[in-house]
């Protein structure tokens, strides 16, 4: 984070790549493990529980304790939450077709994310 900061990366950028892959990646090896494995229960509970965590108590907790959030930039209102939305909302046909997502599927997840990325440090960095 101090690094990312040093070189001039947005609070913005840091708190939506860079801690969220950190925070993220022993769920990520996780999931992949489960898969290899067979265990797709594993792998979906693990992701479905880390979310929940990350999003209720994660994000709560600082707010409870420091007795309110400081000011939420417009942006991430304007663009990002809109945009976790429509992801979620998107996701919910893949998941209906036949509990099984394809490989074409997990391709195109990959490369909105890096397009997301992309644009992220385009227009923030």
């Amino acid at each position: 984070e101090s690094l990312a900061r040093a070189m001039g990366v947005s609070d913005a950028i840091i708190g939506l790549t860079v801690i969220a892959i950190g925070t993220s990646t022993p769920e990520l090896f996780t999931a992949i493990i489960s898969t290899f494995r067979g265990e797709r229960d594993i792998a979906i509970g693990n992701l479905i529980g880390s979310s929940t965590y990350n999003l209720t108590l994660i994000l709560g907790v600082p707010v409870l304790v420091s007795g309110g959030s400081g000011p939420i930039d417009p942006s991430l209102l304007r663009i990002d939450l809109p945009l976790m939305v429509a992801v979620c909302l998107l996701c919910i046909p893949l998941f209906l077709t036949g509990r099984r997502l394809s490989k074409l599927e997990g391709g195109v997840m990959v490369a909105c994310y890096l397009a997301y990325f992309t644009a992220l440090v385009l227009t923030q960095g």
